[in-house]
């Protein structure tokens, strides 16, 4: 059962309430006395810690722990150590966004619990060295371990709602790269499943040999149903309702003889009970295909280019093989320049044309192992594979010189020059992929602020 977020927010709010007010003052005063002195070496521990570790690898390393990811971990600590004094509100929603921010990574949970762990006992070792007073350092160690297993608590939470959606859609992107089209293939398996009942009811009308009867399950549909149907939908129980009616159907007709069917009331008995557990596989098998048709959604219909609804999942997967096999990957934003002057001027057919005229020269223009996305309005966005950022300004500059000669006509003899506008980043090793947007997105702002129908990359090139 999920729990309402306003209400999870509120439990939460009062438990940790109730941990800060049943820990004493001088617990409380200790560990905010804690300097950064005291808590740097349990960073540094932190990190050795996880750097050894294969899978942290993956999301880590040595010059972002120096740049950034100490004094990130330093202060999270310190916070959380010192949440007595704190507001909460604004706490809690820290914690939410850093469980984002892995989910959106993909950084496993296991490796946050075991990392924390790490933190913990560190802390308990240097909370020993105080030498305090028994009943005191079990009050300051219940407040740490307590108040940090809260605040990761939060982050799971979020981790969760996150990764749930993350998973959605990277379910909806397989069956959108397995069924290329659903509308044809769910016309294709519906006669497949008719024409197997026609044949049936034709081979039970002339008498046939109940031995000479196929079975569903060896049918065109059968097949087809338990090799790639049942891997291509997602809802489980029609799935399991399906795999039963075509188990029950073939059971029934297998329990005929040839003699049973020969008597007319046993055979319109035969007919009648699978014509009803067929119809019932039809109504079944459309519902899941109009299911379907809903991820079919993965192209801009004005475009027939990828939507911007698999960036995460095809960007994610790019930076695990990148980070993998150690290759790099390049983003690449770009904007029709003066768009809404020539909306506003020839009005929203003009804009499509000029949107499917430049769609098509970016489809074109890629290697097939490319992606290219309508990203919204005017804009667009390429990934380009195991590329660096000069091999890609090079086929962005093809891009622009072919735009540039391919104006359109609005009607008559009028006609409208093109020209775009791009930014370029190169995979630079760090997991979230929104960061590598922004700063494309950054490159992008640079090229129209000097002056459009340009390519900029981040950070600037020499």
């Amino acid at each position: 059962m999920k729990i309402n977020g306003q209400y999870y927010d509120a439990l939460i709010m009062s438990e940790w309430h109730e941990l800060i007010d049943m820990t004493s003052d001088v617990a409380h005063r200790l560990l905010m006395s804690l300097t950064d002195d005291d808590i740097s070496p349990l960073v540094d521990d932190f990190y050795e810690y996880m750097l050894n570790d294969d899978d942290a690898r993956l999301f880590l390393s040595s010059q972002q722990v120096k740049d950034r990811l100490h004094a990130t971990l330093l202060s999270w600590i310190k916070q959380v150590l010192s949440s007595s004094t704190a507001d909460l509100t604004l706490l809690i929603a820290e914690q939410r966004k850093v469980g984002n921010i892995h989910a959106r990574i993909g950084i496993p949970i296991d490796l946050v619990a075991r990392g924390v762990r790490r933190v913990k006992q560190s802390l308990y070792s240097r909370l020993r060295l105080e030498q305090m007073d028994p009943a005191l350092c079990y009050d300051a160690l219940r407040f740490c371990s307590l108040a940090m297993d809260t605040a990761i608590e939060v982050m799971t939470t979020a981790y969760s709602r996150t990764h749930e959606t993350t998973t959605k859609d990277q379910e909806n992107y397989r069956l959108f790269s397995i069924l290329d089209n659903v509308s044809v293939e769910r016309e294709r398996q519906l006669a497949a499943l008719l024409n197997w009942e026609n044949r049936f009811i034709y081979n039970v009308a002339t008498g046939s040999l109940a031995s000479e009867i196929q079975t569903l399950a060896d049918s065109e549909f059968g097949l087809w149903f338990q090799h790639k149907g049942r891997h291509v939908f997602a809802q489980v129980d029609e799935v399991t309702e399906i795999t039963a009616l075509l188990n029950s159907i073939d059971e029934f007709i297998e329990s005929y003889t040839s003699d049973m069917i020969a008597v007319a009331e046993q055979r319109y008995m035969l007919l009648r009970t699978v014509r009803q557990r067929v119809m019932k596989m039809t109504s079944l098998l459309s519902s899941l295909f109009e299911e379907l048709a809903k991820f079919e959604n993965g192209k801009d219909p004005l475009t027939n280019l990828l939507n911007r609804r698999f960036i995460p999942t095809i960007l994610r997967r790019e930076i695990a093989l990148a980070m993998r096999s150690d290759t790099s990957f390049v983003v690449a934003m770009l904007d029709i320049d003066y768009f809404k002057k020539i909306n506003d001027s020839y009005g929203h057919d003009t804009g499509d044309a000029a949107l499917k005229n430049i769609a098509a020269i970016l489809y074109e223009s890629v290697r097939s192992s490319d992606y290219v996305f309508r990203y919204g309005g005017e804009e667009f966005m390429i990934v380009f594979v195991e590329i660096s950022v000069i091999q890609a300004g090079l086929i962005i500059d093809s891009i622009r010189e072919k735009i540039a000669s391919r104006p359109i006509y609005p009607g008559g003899s009028e006609q409208i020059q093109l020209t775009v506008s791009v930014g370029l980043c190169q995979f630079d090793g760090h997991p979230d992929y929104e960061r590598l947007i922004r700063k494309a997105d950054s490159a992008l702002y640079e090229a129209k602020k000097n002056g459009r129908n340009r390519s900029e990359t981040f950070p600037p090139q020499e």
